[in-house]
């Protein structure tokens, strides 16, 4: 394999109100993947679904690795020597593969938690960002970041969860629950990836409908063939100008099409969880109207998890869900000047 290393590796930085809501990095280790870039993930603390990483490791072997800690709390006071030991063992092999160079992505998920303790230091974390190879994407996640931490990083996203909670059901109707994943932040399609990524290693059956992506050859969409429980399916006609007139023909029966689409996938009982990415940005647009889309809430087969993504959620689609994300934008290499890169932006 060859390392891109013209490629510019950013510092990513996801933060929040919950630490267990960063599968945006999980959904950037596949996509990744794809395009053949490899990535080293290391986890800290435990989060739903991070038990079948393994296995999704072994499927995109061998562009992931995966390492991960026997930690269960975050309380530093708590931890046993042992448990203390671990976690300087970790990191040390995180930065190891850090300036190996023979990573394009390293991602310390959880980090956060594990700093203000006298075993990681914020200073660790700093020689991390000044050490690393050029090429190579650095990505931390965790609750709580510090100002000069923000300072140092290209792209950071607050994930806050404003409505439900990820563990519970849909505690209204007692079935599996309805996700509105919205926000100007960055990560919001990756957060869908890397959640649906993980319940399909669980076995559940489960299938992508993308909204406004064209049939380009993705990253996520080439790593999937390698998932025999998840498939993805692009069904629209590419991203939107926002200054365009909006009911041009092809966007308009592309949405139709789509949703008819995504209606028979939900309704024929095959799938245990549904993606309907950027269908947000769809129902904004006055593509698929969003009566329609509470009405689908409402209607969903009890234990289908259904997970609608992309900025500008329409109030009532919010109203309708079991549970609530933004991902708010604090940073953005946009901002910057930085253009999408293959294998991190699709």
């Amino acid at each position: 394999m060859t390392r891109n290393k013209q490629r510019k590796g950013l510092i990513q930085i996801y933060t929040g109100n919950f630490e267990h809501l960063n599968y945006a990095p999980v959904g950037l280790a596949l996509r990744a993947a794809g395009q053949n870039l490899k990535t080293h993930l290391t986890c800290f603390l435990p989060f739903p679904l991070s038990e079948r990483l393994p296995h999704a490791a072994t499927l995109l072997k061998p562009h992931l690795i995966v390492e991960q800690t026997a930690l269960k709390k975050s309380v530093y006071k708590e931890w046993s020597q042992r448990e203390c030991r671990e976690i300087q063992d970790v990191f040390q092999r995180s930065r190891t593969a850090l300036l190996s160079g023979e990573f394009d992505i390293v991602i310390l998920a959880g980090i956060h938690a594990v700093l203000g303790s006298d075993l990681i230091t914020m200073g660790h974390v700093m020689d991390l960002v000044r050490e690393k190879p050029a090429h190579v994407e650095l990505v931390f996640t965790g609750t709580g970041v510090q100002d000069d931490f923000i300072a140092s990083a290209h792209l950071v996203t607050e994930v806050m969860c404003r409505k439900g909670h990820p563990n519970g059901e849909d505690e209204r109707v007692g079935g599996a629950p309805t996700e509105v994943i919205t926000g100007n932040g960055k990560g919001k399609t990756t957060y869908c990836l890397g959640k649906a990524m993980l319940m399909s290693c669980l076995g559940t059956h489960g299938t992508i409908l993308q909204f406004i992506k064209s049939s380009r050859p993705y990253g996520e969409v080439k790593a999937l063939k390698k998932f025999p429980d998840l498939d993805i399916k692009t069904m629209g006609e590419g991203f939107l100008d926002e200054d365009a007139d909006v009911q041009e023909m092809k966007h308009l029966e592309a949405a139709r099409q789509a949703w008819e689409g995504c209606l028979r996938e939900i309704f024929s009982l095959k799938y245990g969880v549904v993606v309907l990415d950027e269908v947000n940005i769809a129902t904004h647009y006055g593509l698929v109207q969003p009566e329609r889309v509470r009405e689908l809430m409402f209607l969903k087969p009890h234990q289908l998890h259904l997970i609608m993504s992309g900025r500008n959620a329409h109030p009532e689609v919010m109203g309708g869900a079991s549970m609530v994300i933004e991902m708010k934008e604090i940073k953005h290499p946009y901002q910057q000047g930085i253009k999408a890169r293959k294998g991190i932006e699709f």
